[in-house]
């Protein structure tokens, strides 16, 4: 798993931490996140019990990724709440052209949640169906992590500006290559 960093290194993130990783294999992206944080500090939704598509996931507590074709300037950005609530876009370039993406399936959110002492862990596994094969993308992976009477803090692998921006294409640090793995 690789760790992922805040924006801003706030003493009150201390006790959090984010780790995700990714495998591409076939036409299916399976991304894995690990999230921790204060139990008593940490939003962190319920699961519902029907998962479904929502908009604005990213305005609290929100595991994502972004990915694209490399030298292709669309992309795509996968939100995922700890309630399981999921959406999934594809943009045409830097921030535009923002439609749901409907070519591509979410095929599993697999969610365990426990409290060890006073920390919450959520550990979340996702496989999306791309519905055709790859040989590489580049992608950045990514959380949103609120605290309460903190707001929101920005995680990613690499920030690449002067403010937290998800959608910089020189964020997307990991290269996806096809693996055997599955």
């Amino acid at each position: 798993m690789l760790r992922l960093q805040p924006f801003q290194n706030e003493v009150f993130l201390q006790d959090c931490s984010v780790e995700a990783d990714l495998v591409l294999c076939d036409s299916e992206l399976q991304l894995q996140f690990r999230l921790q944080g204060p139990s008593d500090q940490l939003v962190c939704p319920e699961p519902t019990a029907e998962p479904k598509r929502v908009d604005g996931l990213w305005q609290s507590t929100c595991l994502e990724a972004f990915f694209g074709v490399p030298g292709q300037r669309p992309y795509w950005e996968f939100n995922l709440s700890p309630s399981g609530d999921w959406n999934l876009y594809r943009l045409e370039d830097y921030r535009q052209g923002l439609a749901i993406e409907t070519g591509i399936q979410v095929k599993g959110i697999n969610s365990r949640r426990q409290e060890l002492d006073s920390a919450l862990i959520l550990e979340s596994e996702v496989c999306l169906d791309l519905k055709k094969a790859f040989e590489q993308l580049e992608c950045s992976l990514t959380a949103v992590v609120a605290l309460h009477q903190q707001g929101c803090s920005f995680w990613a692998l690499k920030h690449c500006a002067s403010e937290a921006d998800f959608h910089r294409r020189e964020s997307f640090s990991i290269t996806a290559k096809q693996s055997a793995q599955h």
